[in-house]
């Protein structure tokens, strides 16, 4: 059985040979970004949030004193920063931004009933369970007229346009998931938060799209 993501394929569309080097011959990658690294940081925050709700809303202070002791506990020599002039203080103070205006933003983050946080799905691609797709979702989310939502974070520094949303190949795959998990699927909207921004996008697809 091989098991493929949506990241693996867009290696493979961009150069088949960077594919070869990162996952057949495994060949060991360059340093880790200090941009890869914060957006790391921001997702287990964020997963604690919506996890924690279940029982209490944790202040913001709690939040944020929590994405520090992740940044100094996984942090190591060898993150890598590029950009002169910046410091690893610098981006810790921007990812512990991007908590607050996101706790700001959705606080009491009653939007929806959370059904999986960082939630493992699987597409069968040709039926047969050879080839299958994996992906995680950051954030689903059931409304209360039955709509899901798929929502993804972004700690990107830049917004993209509409259409290149609407092509976004990567959530439509956890849409097609989605709707072979569960029978009640009838309407899914997919949402992206880019956090840099403090601005939330959202797609759909038709089945048409989706086949």
């Amino acid at each position: 059985m091989s098991i493929y993501s949506n990241s693996r394929l867009g290696c493979f569309e961009t150069c088949p040979l960077q594919y070869k080097f990162a996952y057949i011959d495994r060949i060991e990658r360059d340093k880790e970004a200090v941009e890869t690294f914060l957006g790391s940081r921001f997702h287990e925050t964020m997963e604690l949030l919506y996890k924690d709700l279940k029982c209490k809303i944790l202040t913001i202070k709690e939040l944020t004193d929590y994405f520090d002791s992740q940044w100094d506990k996984e942090w190591t020599d060898d993150i890598a920063i590029r950009k002169k002039g910046r410091t690893k203080e610098d981006y810790k103070n921007l990812g512990k931004r991007f908590v607050e205006d996101y706790y700001k933003r959705y606080h009491p983050f009653n939007q929806g009933s959370v059904l999986g946080l960082e939630k493992a799905i699987f597409v069968d691609l040709k039926g047969d369970g050879k080839y299958r797709l994996r992906g995680f979702i950051d954030r689903l989310v059931q409304l209360e007229d039955g709509t899901y939502e798929i929502h993804d974070y972004k700690t990107s520094g830049s917004i993209p346009s509409q259409k290149d949303l609407d092509d976004d190949r990567q959530l439509a795959l956890y849409q097609i998931a989605i709707e072979n998990t569960w029978n009640d699927v009838k309407h899914t909207r997919l949402v992206w938060h880019y956090v840099a921004f403090d601005k939330e996008m959202s797609s759909t697809r038709t089945k048409g799209q989706l086949e």
